[in-house]
């Protein structure tokens, strides 16, 4: 055999050999996603339904209606978000919100309000709102404009004093927490949950390999309790009370899409809906797209449509009228609990006090004076854990049960955790504001 000819041998040997070494890495990168799809997923949807089989109605003992909303979404307003009416619309009732408060990125330093969407758009409450950069999320609730050249604490407090809202999201970065004004803060946040994540690589496998009726599992995927978010909490609430949400933090702008425009170009939009390439479509681009959407997109691959945002994490309200400002006052007393909605619908979920004729004298963020309130208890639709904790120390944990009691000895700030089993797993399902016992 000539020199050539075994030079060609071994560039032969050297391909192939690349070639297999290659398909081995792309099956050891996919095969976690594989498993998700084939064991799983699968399984996690058994034990979901198997839960859901268990559902008990449990007794009204608060005299309110619960509404389900959303705190912190984005909207076209917002730079890195194409969100639209139609879109949003459609997530919010399959979600079956009640209420949205938007947090829309400012375009200009004079800030006015009402902007972006604002109204009750079928028979949902959307507020807008902004979130500066510095993870200050204001709503107004009132035509008004707001100078973001003042100092931060000026604005906070005349979005107060106004009958506003003023809520410090992303919770994980530094704000000025010993501010008197602001009322509430982030005990959840998507966006945060995902920062922990080593690399994008997987998440992005995971959505590629698995149908879109399992993205809801993705979204648990990310999730890890947010253990210092939720100390810090209840060491500000041993000064003032500080309400705790959820926010979503919904953009739907984690996807690929494309769109015809007038000029009969098309454009490519990419993460942060930044726009990819404005073009003539080619024979790839004519592969890809197809008929338009009712929302004008003639492609559409996406990680975070408003749906699974909407659906993840969400706030219950106790109100007694569903009007924006009555909605915007019971968030500002406490009467809120969170709920990881895509493992069990929240609905029914109570906690409250009664005095010792087993009176109702106090629900979730209300204060109330140690002789009124003998017992702490909570009821809820699905069998869990219940886990009580007092000035931030967990004081006692149950068996599974539908229903709990405590008999209160002392004062202190009393809030509830509920945790749900999923394959021999307690993962959190529900977290109460306090009950603060004086």
């Amino acid at each position: 055999m000539s020199t050539t000819a075994k030079i060609i041998k071994w560039f032969k040997y050297l391909f192939l050999g690349t070639m297999v070494l290659l398909i081995l890495l792309f099956l050891v990168k996919i095969s976690p996603a594989l498993w998700n799809r084939w064991v799983t997923y699968p399984g996690l949807e058994q034990a979901r339904n198997e839960l859901w089989q268990k559902y008990r109605k449990p007794p009204e003992v608060i005299p309110m209606q619960l509404y389900k909303g959303a705190v912190h979404s984005h909207t076209f307003w917002s730079h890195d978000s194409r969100g639209l009416l139609p879109e949003i619309m459609d997530g919010a009732k399959k979600a079956e919100l009640r209420f949205i408060f938007n947090s829309d990125h400012k375009r200009n330093q004079l800030d006015t309000f009402p902007r972006g969407y604002q109204g009750v758009y079928e028979g949902i409450i959307i507020e807008s709102g902004t979130e500066h950069r510095s993870g200050l999320m204001i709503s107004p609730f009132d035509s008004t404009v707001i100078d973001w050249n003042r100092p931060e604490t000026e604005i906070i407090r005349e979005v107060v004093e106004n009958d506003g809202l003023a809520i410090y999201v992303h919770s994980e970065d530094e704000h000025d927490w010993n501010n008197t004004d602001y009322q509430a803060m982030e005990i959840y946040n998507i966006h945060t949950d995902m920062k922990d994540e080593e690399s994008i690589l997987p998440i992005l496998l995971n959505r590629l390999m698995n149908p879109k009726k399992y993205t809801h599992w993705m979204f648990r995927d990310l999730y890890d309790e947010q253990t210092e978010i939720l100390a810090k909490w209840d060491r500000l609430n041993q000064d003032r009370k500080i309400v705790g949400v959820a926010g979503v933090d919904a953009h739907n702008n984690q996807n690929f899409r494309a769109r015809h425009l007038a000029d009969g170009k098309i454009e490519w939009v990419g993460p942060n809906a930044d726009t990819m390439v404005v073009r003539k479509a080619n024979w790839f681009d004519k592969l890809l797209m197809g008929e338009e959407d009712q929302y004008g997109w003639a492609f559409k691959w996406e990680l975070d449509p408003y749906f699974n945002s909407f659906n993840h994490a969400t706030n219950y309200v106790y109100c007694d009228t569903f009007i924006n400002v009555n909605i915007r006052d019971h968030i500002k007393m406490g009467h809120v609990f969170v709920s990881f909605e895509s493992l069990a619908k929240g609905e029914g979920f109570q906690y409250f006090a009664v005095n010792e004729t087993d009176s109702l004298t106090a629900i979730l963020g209300d204060s109330v004076s140690l002789a009124a309130a003998n017992k702490l208890k909570v009821l809820s639709p699905f069998p869990v854990k219940f886990q009580l904790y007092q000035n931030g120390e967990l004081i006692e944990e149950t068996e599974e049960n539908y229903n709990y009691e405590y008999r209160i000895r002392n004062k202190g700030n009393y809030r509830i955790v509920a945790r749900l089993e999923l394959k021999k797993e307690w993962i959190p399902w529900i977290y109460t504001n306090p009950i603060y016992v004086y």
